[in-house]
């Protein structure tokens, strides 16, 4: 039997020529490209998501901390103990360690590893801007005129509040309108970026940040309220800010 012939093979006319043309190919590399962008997007999307979902949760639990330290105390944190209210509230957050944490320098993580842990719960995940050499950072800052950390209730028209002593939650009016802790932003005096531990830039009581493309959840902050709930706020002035998340009557020291 004869397997094989001689003759030379002819397509038939109805079967098209393998291959792309390149009409085609750059159709085709046209679609992956397109592709490729939709999947960027929806990826960064979920990552801020995730960053938004993980600040909030920071957020809580230092709310937890600072319930915590107010079922010891019955008192916020206060500026006139040469403490930080970060620092004052990281026993409450999972640190377990023998030192002092007591001081307003920030904390160097080469000399602290035991810290490593609870101060993730003080960083954003979309906090960028770089800090000294080995700090942790602190994407958060407290605001003065709730917890009457350095005088802020009296400023904001409680003038009869001490100066610089940290008060009762359950004098706060309104806890549930009442800002307690925000984001880190530029903020307070024009100080350096937030690190954990520091004794410069632990208050905040502006509604975003100074300078643009320095908001971590675009144009939003995060804002842990007295009540512990927190919501995602549009940036506002100051101003804004003050009259519409703090419950009191807005004064002066005069």
């Amino acid at each position: 039997m004869k397997l094989c012939s001689n003759r030379p093979f002819h397509r038939s006319p109805g079967i098209a020529a393998a291959g792309f043309t390149l009409v085609e190919l750059l159709v085709v590399i046209t679609i992956i490209a397109v592709l490729a962008a939709i999947a960027f997007t929806a990826g960064r999307s979920a990552l801020r998501s995730a960053a938004v979902a993980t600040c909030n949760n920071n957020l809580r639990q230092i709310g937890v901390g600072l319930a915590q330290h107010q079922a010891d105390l019955n008192r916020y944190p206060s500026a006139n103990e040469a403490n930080t209210w970060d620092r004052a509230i990281l026993p409450y957050l999972g640190y377990s360690g023998a030192r002092s944490i007591i001081g307003t320098a920030s904390f160097d993580s080469k000399k602290w590893s035991e810290l490593q842990q609870p101060a993730k719960i003080f960083k954003c995940t979309e906090d960028a801007r770089k800090r000294s050499t080995n700090r942790l950072t602190r994407s958060y800052a407290i605001v003065p005129w709730t917890t009457n950390w350095s005088n802020g209730t009296s400023f904001r028209g409680w003038k009869d509040r001490p100066f610089n002593v940290g008060i009762p939650a359950l004098i706060v009016p309104n806890p549930s309108m009442a800002a307690m802790v925000v984001e880190w932003s530029e903020g307070t005096e024009g100080l350096a970026p937030n690190e954990l531990g520091s004794g410069a830039h632990v208050y905040h009581d502006c509604g975003g940040p100074a300078t643009k493309g320095l908001d971590l959840h675009r144009e939003k902050q995060i804002v842990l309220f007295a009540d512990g709930h927190t919501e995602s706020l549009p940036i506002l002035s100051t101003d804004a800010f003050v009259a519409k998340y703090w419950p009191g009557k807005i004064g002066n020291v005069n």
